[in-house]
């Protein structure tokens, strides 16, 4: 009787400690299938700018919606400009991004509708048309051709002229200054029709370029100009409003791939509501970033200044191509929404 009751307290604790060891490796397991997943996001623009505002809003809702399975990691004007963040998107070396319309076009042409001189009359006129038909059919587009999976757009902004020559009020003053476009041929047109001598480059080239002469002025929204103190190498802004810049939000294939379709519900609401909270961003800062410029000694030329009826006319050239290769149909459409 004795000796069975010992062989069963031995038995008794060998399964205790089979029962421990199980629970510690049960834990161990556990710990290691809750650590989150890191998501790379990347902008061009620095810390200061209204896209670090919208990637903020973008990881909180991440991390908030996710209830923690995502990490997102935030890389400022780190990874390159809009031509290197949409290849790393390709190849997946990043996750999220925003690239500019402007170079999505030398993929996918159709969007270079947006770079259409004047085509918007203000930012709301551009909201609609971005959430609306045009908007998504666009983004269909980016999605067959490009090899990565766009959500939405967010705001650029209106470019504005900036230069270290003179006041800019009518088409003959950009004549023969050395100007920095984007990487898009309705711009680069637009400035040859102005009279300029464009040189397309990225922004991380950009600002050295300025500093060393290379080029006199740039256009850009007025919260680049402010958040790269431009001042310090640009006497004169000029509020001309001639292109307005928009940013497509997009994954890389690889990473959407791997999302389960309730993940894909999470991150596509987190980005649209970063879209929100820049663009918000972006109304709010404008009045502050003039009075920004003006006060560290920018001479701004405000737009009821410019002659933009005589802008307008001299970039005909610019809508009629565009219509001869691709019909007006789009065209219409954002005009009905003026």
């Amino acid at each position: 009787m004795k000796r069975n009751l010992w062989l069963c307290c031995i038995i008794a604790l060998m399964c205790g400690t089979f029962a421990m060891s199980c629970s510690k490796e049960a834990s161990k397991t556990e710990t290691s299938a809750s650590e989150p997943r890191t998501v790379i996001a990347a902008h061009t623009g620095n810390e200061r700018t209204t896209y670090q505002v919208g990637m903020e809003a973008f990881k909180r809702e991440v991390e908030r919606l996710s209830e923690g399975r995502f990490k997102v990691d935030i890389y400022p004007s780190t990874l390159g400009g809009d031509k290197e963040l949409m290849e790393s998107l390709q190849i997946g070396t990043v996750d999220f991004a925003e690239v500019n319309t402007s170079v999505l076009a030398s993929i996918v042409p159709e969007l270079g509708i947006f770079d259409l001189p004047y085509l918007f009359i203000s930012r709301e006129h551009a909201y609609e048309v971005f959430d609306g038909e045009v908007g998504d059919t666009l983004l269909g587009k980016v999605r067959d051709k490009a090899g990565i999976t766009p959500i939405a757009y967010w705001e650029n902004g209106f470019r504005c002229f900036t230069n270290n020559v003179r006041p800019i009020t009518k088409p003959e003053d950009l004549k023969a200054l050395k100007m920095r476009s984007m990487q898009s041929n309705i711009h680069l047109t637009a400035y040859r029709l102005w009279g300029a001598d464009p040189t397309p480059m990225s922004i991380s080239e950009m600002v050295t370029a300025m500093q060393q002469g290379v080029i006199q002025g740039h256009d850009n929204n007025i919260d680049t100009v402010v958040a790269n103190s431009m001042w310090e190498y640009q006497k004169y802004f000029t509020e001309s409003w001639h292109f307005y810049g928009s940013k497509v939000l997009a994954f890389s294939n690889q990473f959407w791939n791997s999302l389960s379709d309730e993940d894909k519900v999470v991150f596509t609401q987190a980005v649209e509501t970063a879209r929100d909270v820049e663009r918000a961003e972006c109304a709010s800062r404008y009045g502050v970033s003039l009075e920004t410029l003006s006060k560290n000694g920018m001479q701004i030329t405000h737009k009821d200044e410019v002659l933009t009826e005589a802008f307008v006319e001299s970039v005909q050239p610019v809508w009629d191509s565009y219509v001869k290769q691709y019909g007006d149909a789009l065209i219409q459409k954002i005009n009905a929404l003026k």
